[in-house]
């Protein structure tokens, strides 16, 4: 299969998850496929619905804009690096870099890897005083010693 093509795919497969369609999203994986993600690792379609659904649940409202080299795509496997931009069911905005690692089998999905810093994320969407000095307090001593 052509590098456009695989490359269309990833993009049709992330507008689908974005939109919280969990049958379309599905329909891009392989029956075996498995989707490895900060939240856990879930294998064969069934697995991932119940993952899927409950992103479209908790973040019904979901972006992928490029960044970095985009997409990229090697025989089987590509790379898509982007900015992952959601918004959760409480209304709380969040971005954050992301990279996505995929393997395909006759078109389909078959492996499909997510990394972000959930970090990031958390410390975004903390609420209250506690939790932001939580966050703060843990990315400073990661830091310490850089500035």
């Amino acid at each position: 299969m052509s590098e456009e093509k695989l490359g269309s795919i990833i993009r049709d497969f992330a507008e689908a998850f974005g939109e919280g369609d969990v049958e379309k999203t599905l329909s891009f994986l392989t029956e075996d496929a498995v989707w490895v993600t900060p939240e856990g690792t879930f294998k064969g379609k069934e697995e991932i619905r119940r993952f899927v659904t409950w992103a479209a649940q908790t973040s019904p409202h979901k972006k992928f804009s490029d960044a970095g080299i985009g997409i990229m795509v090697s025989g089987n496997r590509a790379v898509h690096e982007h900015i992952f931009e959601a918004v959760n069911s409480q209304g709380m905005r969040f971005e954050t870099p992301a990279i996505c690692v995929y393997e395909f089998s006759d078109g389909k999905i078959q492996h499909h890897r997510a990394l972000l810093d959930r970090l990031s994320v958390c410390e975004q969407v903390a609420s209250g005083w506690i939790e932001k000095q939580v966050f703060r307090s843990i990315v400073n001593s990661w830091e310490k010693g850089l500035n």
